[in-house]
This record gives C-alpha cells, sequence and structure tokens, in this order.
C-alpha cells in the first residue's frame, strides 16, 4: 500500500521544493470523449468503501429526493445521475470547484440545463454528489496487524484519492462525509480506536487528531506550482543563513525537501498514530497506579 501511495505521488515533488509544474499526480484533464451521443466514456472504477456486513446508513435529510424528480427521470432515459457526476468530477479535477456549474456541465454532457436539473436539485447538491463519489473511491483494507497497523493502512488508503483529486478534498470534508462511504470510514476508524482501549471521548479525540493531520496534508497536496517556487526559494535562502547565528536552522536547513509528499505523509502519520499510543500507555499506567493505592 505505501509503494503505491508513493508511486502516486510521484509527481507531486519534494514537499520542500518546486516539483514539476503538472502539480499532485492524477489525470485532472477530462477522462473521456462526449462525443455526439452525450457518452461520457469508461465508467471510473468504484472503491469499496462499504462493509457488505454493514447496513447501510439512512440518507442524511437533505439527501430527500422529491417525487417529481423521481417520477420524470424516466423522461431523460440517456441522462442519469451517475453520468452527471461523473461529469461534475471530471470538470472539478481539470478546472476546480469555481469553474463548475449546472449550465456548464449541461454543455459538456450536451444536454439542455434542464435535464441536469431532473437529477440534481442544485449546485450545492451536486458537489456533495461529488466528494461522495470521491470518497466511494477509497478501498477500506480488511483488519490486519494491531490497532496501529490498521489506522495506518485505512488512511493510507485515503491517500490516493486525495492526490488524485486535490480538487475535490473541500467536497470530500463537507457534506459527503455524512454519506455512505464517509459514515463506514468513520464508523472503521472509531471501531479501531475503542478496539484499542480509548474511552468514547479520547477516541474521538484521537481520531479529530488523525482528522486534522488529514486536512493540514490536503492543503499541501494541493499546491499550486507558484506555491512550489516559493517553497523551493524559501529553502534556498535558509540554507543561506548564518550557522553562527541560526544553528538550529543550519542543522535542519539541507535535509529540507528530501521527501516526496506521500513518503511525508507516512512520516507524519507515524508520529500522530505513535503520539495516540503513547497517551493510551499513559492512561493505562495511571490508571493501574491509581488502582494500586487505592485511589
Amino acid at each position: 500500500m505505501a509503494a503505491r501511495a508513493r508511486a502516486a505521488a510521484a509527481a507531486a515533488g519534494p514537499t520542500g521544493g518546486a516539483g514539476p509544474a503538472a502539480g499532485p499526480t492524477g489525470d485532472t484533464g477530462p477522462t473521456g470523449d462526449t462525443g455526439p451521443t452525450g457518452d461520457t466514456g469508461p465508467t471510473r472504477k468504484r472503491g469499496h468503501a462499504a462493509d457488505t456486513d454493514r447496513p447501510a446508513p439512512p440518507p442524511p435529510p437533505w439527501r430527500e429526493e422529491p417525487h417529481h424528480r423521481q417520477r420524470r427521470r424516466a423522461d431523460h432515459p440517456a441522462l442519469d445521475r451517475e453520468r452527471i457526476v461523473e461529469a461534475g468530477l471530471r470538470l472539478v479535477d481539470a478546472e476546480g470547484v469555481e469553474a463548475l456549474s449546472l449550465r456548464r456541465l449541461a454543455v459538456e454532457l450536451r444536454v439542455t440545463p434542464m435535464a441536469v436539473y431532473w437529477h440534481v436539485r442544485d449546485k450545492a447538491e451536486l458537489l456533495d454528489l461529488i466528494g461522495e463519489r470521491v470518497l466511494e473511491t477509497i478501498v477500506v483494507p480488511q483488519p490486519a496487524g494491531d490497532w496501529r497497523h490498521q489506522l495506518r493502512d485505512i488512511h493510507l488508503a485515503m491517500l490516493e484519492p486525495l492526490l488524485a483529486h486535490p480538487n475535490a478534498v473541500e467536497l470530500m470534508v463537507g457534506r459527503a462525509r455524512f454519506g455512505a462511504a464517509g459514515i463506514t470510514l468513520f464508523e472503521r476508524i472509531l471501531e479501531i480506536l475503542r478496539g484499542a482501549g480509548l474511552d468514547p471521548a479520547s477516541a474521538f479525540d484521537a481520531y479529530q487528531s488523525l482528522y486534522l493531520f488529514q486536512l493540514g496534508f490536503t492543503a499541501t497536496a494541493r499546491r499550486s506550482p507558484e506555491f512550489r517556487a516559493i517553497q523551493a526559494e524559501g529553502a534556498a535562502y535558509l540554507r543561506s543563513l548564518d550557522p553562527a547565528a541560526f544553528p538550529a536552522i543550519a542543522e535542519v536547513a539541507p535535509v529540507i525537501g528530501r521527501r516526496q509528499l506521500a513518503e511525508q505523509y507516512e512520516v507524519g502519520l507515524d508520529v500522530v498514530i505513535e503520539g495516540i499510543a503513547a497517551a493510551l500507555v499513559e492512561r493505562k499506567t495511571m490508571r493501574t497506579g491509581r488502582l494500586a493505592t487505592g485511589g
């Protein structure tokens, strides 16, 4: 898994350097010729974020589908929500969320805007669906090893979609988190943390630490070529500082930017997980001490 993650981010460039101008890995251009018939090309391979033994959660209240859309969907047999979401994701990948509108999407699909509106309520709903689609591509690994290995595996599984769809990151952490795939991930991570021996409050604190680490990483994954150039310029400046005045910086400066983005993610992930493990040991030690003293 780690090797695939590093390969997926090879084009992202060192974390402190300019990196290639192409940005994070993953083809961000259109993935299929729409053609005169409106065919958007092959269906994107989707992961298995849902646990087959776990019942699917009910849809959130904002996802209830109006009855008129259910009736009229048959009026547009050549268009369905699947095609709309796939086309929307391609557009977001290529040009960003700001470029997406239902009118623009209708042009891409070679249909009228009203045809799109029969399947999605508005742009906000479409963005939620796009975020859910990316989350659905996360393949949740089977449990293996101790709880630390399981946490590591599931977060590494989340890395590839983040790098492949950097423009959709903000969609994944919005309402999309409350779709079936997001709820399944949330439940699985909490299961691992509770199984490690953390009480509910501590388990959520640990989850939140991992989540905030993920958010920080995703902000880095969206680096523009201009941002990378600034980082490379800054690293060169740090290496030029007088070691007598800034000895700590002088010692660290030569290693800045030596890791690829995915490798740095793994290093940071391990630091967070080991911090959770250390806190767990400390709590157990304190609990044992209180029992021994009758406290």
